[in-house]
């Protein structure tokens, strides 16, 4: 029986495609489904009586707690303790960082083997800028109006496209005090400190390159391949390639520092409800096989953004120099509360702040619109 894996078309997931191949005495295959089409995709696989997928990967916190309450996933503990001790130990469970670890868990159960991390990390050219080690968000716009820079470089790369930049913005809007719901579950980003926070990140387009409100994960990466930005925000899940000389000629001019606020969501693989006890079975026995610390490392070299405290060592870290800031960001990150990841509010708030940020709304009205479309109670 083969054991076929559902995922998005991320870097991280060539690491977990090399794996496989690496180890032909597990019988499993890895689908790539488009990022535009994968949660549907996944929706439809996990809603089937019979799961036509014997394993999936999903991001933690973001649409973990959704997927459990809706029983569409295992929870992975009576599944691992019947495999062997020597399997177990294999895979090494000790190893796991701390909030990958409690990612991992719902209600206190196991619901997911993690396989990268995708967090928030500063990028920007030695040769041209300084930075401090840690960068509040709030701080941008006093830090790059000091900047000297070649005629054709701009300050900032912004993640800002329609499916970025909430996450992009998130940074700022703690940076201010604000949150994005309150301890009601109700809407908060639309208070005083809200509509402040996004002013601020709507003014950094003056320091940003005009072409920002299209950028996701590629776009970013290319502009500092490019030479034309001098600083950005990106996921430690694009380090890799970031410093990848192949790709970057400016590779040995990227350092790296932190935000005071940062947010990181977990991927991971899960194992669908619908599908046969023998099937799980081997599914989980497949899964802990490729999840494992040899995995990890590749993850580093493909990625750059493990999950293991192992693949933090110091030598590591020196081999990889932006592996100590992944490590010390992944100590210091937020996630959303459950309750923001469920229904409507996210949805709403990513259309809110592209349309602030694209001058076709003010940020006061377009959070005060993605509060109405949340379901705000008066």
């Amino acid at each position: 029986m083969t054991i076929a894996i559902l995922g998005p078309d991320d870097p991280a997931l060539a690491a977990l495609q090399d794996e496989i191949q690496a180890r032909p005495e597990i019988d499993a295959r890895l689908d790539i489904v488009p990022w535009a089409e994968y949660q549907a995709t996944l929706q439809s696989a996990l809603s089937a009586d019979t799961s036509p997928y014997q394993a999936v990967c999903a991001p933690g916190h973001m649409w973990l707690p959704d997927l459990v309450a809706q029983r569409k996933l295992q929870a992975l503990d009576p599944l691992l303790e019947a495999l062997p001790a020597p399997r177990r130990a294999d895979y090494g469970p000790d190893d796991i960082l701390s909030s990958v670890a409690r990612e991992c868990r719902v209600d206190g159960a196991p619901y997911m083997l993690p396989l990268f991390t995708d967090g928030h990390l500063v990028f920007y050219r030695s040769d041209l800028v300084t930075l401090p080690k840690l960068v509040c968000a709030r701080d941008w716009a006093e830090i790059v109006a000091g900047w000297t820079l070649p005629e054709g470089v701009w300050p900032l790369a912004l993640k800002a496209d329609a499916s970025e930049i909430l996450l992009d913005w998130l940074p700022m809007l703690w940076a201010h005090g604000g949150d994005v719901i309150d301890l009601h579950g109700q809407p908060r980003f639309n208070d005083a400190l809200g509509q402040r926070a996004l002013a601020a990140y709507c003014a950094l387009r003056t320091w940003a390159h005009p072409d920002s409100h299209t950028f996701g994960n590629n776009e970013i990466a290319q502009a500092l391949a490019s030479g034309t930005v001098a600083a950005a925000v990106s996921w430690g899940g694009q380090a890799a390639a970031i410093f990848d000389p192949a790709r970057n000629p400016w590779h040995a001019q990227i350092k790296t520092a932190q935000l005071t606020d940062p947010w990181n969501a977990t991927w991971g693989i899960s194992l669908p409800t619908h599908q046969t006890e023998e099937s799980a079975r081997r599914a989980s026995e497949a899964c802990l096989a490729l999840t494992g610390p040899s995995f990890d490392a590749r993850v580093t070299r493909i990625a750059g953004s493990p999950t293991r405290a192992s693949s933090y060592s110091d030598v590591e870290c020196a081999r990889f120099p932006w592996l100590a800031d992944q490590r010390d960001m992944l100590a210091a990150c937020r996630t959303l509360p459950a309750a923001a990841t469920r229904g409507p509010l996210l949805g709403a708030l990513y259309q809110a702040i592209h349309r602030a940020f694209t001058g076709q709304a003010t940020p006061d009205a377009a959070l005060t619109e993605a509060a109405r479309a949340a379901g705000a109670t008066p």
